[in-house]
């Protein structure tokens, strides 16, 4: 057959490309705006069908938008629960819904009857009916719910238990056109109805989950709550869920509980006095045009305006302005193994409320630990709460070294500070246990630099002997008597009253007296030594 081949038709011109446009250069505001991610549509549609079995009355949309944000929070902690159980317990927890009276939706019939059965008996718990007593933010119901969820997820199907959890977006956008009880048909809804059959099956897990939450945990964090973003305020999730599943946290917890609700009200004085016909009552560094001090005139163009911009400008005043001095306090806890047991309770927990006590007073406070060195600690702020879990779970296991904490810290404050936190006068608070030997040059050194305010634990036996306290501002001393369960709680808050009243009255210290303040049981504060 004679191989008969097309002849090569012409070359075609081709047709005329559009010119590309010329890339734009973007705004200052969307360079830094993050590129949008396309949402996956059918498991966004999947997760929002599966509220069709939702036994909850009363949750509306706010119910539903709260649940897309609790997803991602445990998306991020490694749980891919299905919206509807996400719902369901999280309304009930937070007290937006509760079980209906009668079974709904679309799915079996003992199902809903079986998962209403177990919304009512966790609407029994003690976490749900004292949920008007601590903070419900995001963060924290979501680490509740994985709370929650870990001894369930071990129970549930293999093909299930592998999935890895998808983030769904938390635009409202994207849900105003998806019905859930269509969405719920036209989806597969196995990851859901296992869930559900899991939890049902297995109900005594997640009810002893939730019994074993502790309440008072909740309450702690609820009193050093945050703003609205507290979640990017240093607290990480991990931290959190640690929090929650550790018992051994417990005893800090109940004595921090124990001081905390008596200490946080605090009022603060006006600091300045007005004298509205009397003339002018002092020369300050604000005011108005018309009050500036006549002197200021005399400088030139160049400078007056440099001062104006400083603010070093006077300007008389009918407002006398009573600006306390700038104070920065660094409480030094000991995290040595010497300080285990109830040493350690009460250590944390009065470390925890003198730190919050003097942030609310306006104070910047540091929170420290120390052993074989001084660690990295946390700022202390009246609107923040990243020092409990980090109070709750230091650990270090790195020995003894007193002498080189406290060169450390010499070396610290030596260090030339800039104005800020770190500037104006310096407080050293330290929390030790009665056998805590330091170099007294060192001490000395240190003394002249800071007051330092001491609360030594003594062993079970045993009486406080160290050369170095006569160095020391104010001294506590916490014994036996001091430390058992029924009267740490008073000798925590004269220790924090002693402190509060030596901030109000800011008297300058007599280094040559070489007095110190001993506090021994519960005696106030004790005697003077010289």
């Amino acid at each position: 057959m004679a191989d008969v081949r097309k002849p090569p038709a012409p070359p075609r011109a081709a047709p005329p490309q559009p010119q590309a446009p010329r890339p734009s250069r973007p705004s200052a505001g969307a360079q830094t705006q993050a590129p949008r991610v396309t949402p996956n549509m059918a498991e966004l549609e999947r997760q929002v069908g599966s509220l069709a079995l939702s036994q909850i009355d009363g949750a509306g949309a706010l119910a539903m938008m709260r649940a897309l944000v609790w997803q991602g929070i445990l998306a991020r902690l490694g749980v891919a629960a299905p919206l509807v159980v996400l719902h369901d317990l999280g309304c009930l927890i937070t007290g937006l819904g509760g079980p209906g009276p009668v079974v709904k939706g679309i799915a079996e019939s003992e199902l809903c009857e079986a998962w209403r059965g177990l919304l009512v008996e966790l609407s029994e718990s003690d976490l749900v009916r004292a949920q008007a007593g601590w903070k419900h933010r995001d963060q924290m119901i979501g680490v509740v719910l994985a709370r929650v969820f870990a001894p369930v997820v071990p129970q549930l199907p293999d093909d299930v238990r592998v999935l890895r959890p998808i983030e769904l977006p938390v635009d409202a956008i994207h849900y105003a056109r998806v019905e859930p009880s269509s969405a719920y048909t036209r989806y597969d809804q196995r990851q859901t109805i296992a869930w559900l059959q899991t939890l049902t099956q297995h109900r005594l897990l997640p009810l002893l989950a939730v019994e074993q939450i502790d309440v008072d945990a909740l309450r702690l964090f609820g009193l050093f709550r945050g703003g609205p973003g507290e979640a990017a305020a240093g607290v990480d999730l991990a931290d959190l869920y640690n929090v929650m599943v550790s018992p051994a946290l417990a005893d800090v917890i109940d004595f921090s509980m124990e001081l905390l609700p008596s200490i946080l009200e605090v009022k603060r004085e006006a600091g300045q006095q007005v004298f509205s016909i009397d003339g002018y009552a002092s020369i300050e560094r604000f005011g108005g045009v018309d009050d500036l001090e006549l002197s200021q005139l005399a400088y030139d163009e160049d400078i007056f305006e440099q001062k104006f911009i400083d603010d070093e400008l006077f300007y008389f005043t009918h407002e006398k302005q009573v600006e306390n001095e700038h104070r920065t306090h660094y409480v030094l806890v000991d995290g040595s193994a010497s300080m285990r047991g109830v040493r350690e309770v009460f250590a944390r927990g009065l470390a925890l409320a003198l730190c919050k006590r003097l942030a609310l007073l306006g104070e910047h406070v540091i929170l420290r630990f120390f052993d074989s060195r001084l660690y990295e600690g946390v700022r202390v702020g009246a609107q923040g709460h990243a020092e409990v879990p980090y109070v709750l779970q230091f650990r270090a296991e790195h020995g003894r070294n007193y002498a080189r904490v406290i060169r450390q810290i010499n070396a610290e404050l030596s260090a030339p500070r800039r104005s800020g936190a770190g500037a104006g006068k310096v407080l050293v608070y330290l929390l030790t246990h009665g056998e805590c030997q330091l170099p007294p040059d060192d001490v000395a050194a240190l003394a002249a630099r800071a007051p330092i305010y001491g609360v030594f634990i003594l062993p079970s036996s045993g009486v406080l002997d160290l050369g170095y306290l006569d160095l020391f501002y104010r001294v506590h001393v916490i014994d036996d008597q001091a430390i058992s369960h029924g009267r740490r709680a008073q000798r925590a808050r004269q220790i924090i009253s002693d402190v509060e009243a030596g901030q109000r009255q800011a008297q300058p210290i007599r280094r040559k007296t070489g007095s110190v303040s001993v506090g021994t049981g519960l005696k106030g504060h004790g005697r003077r030594r010289r």
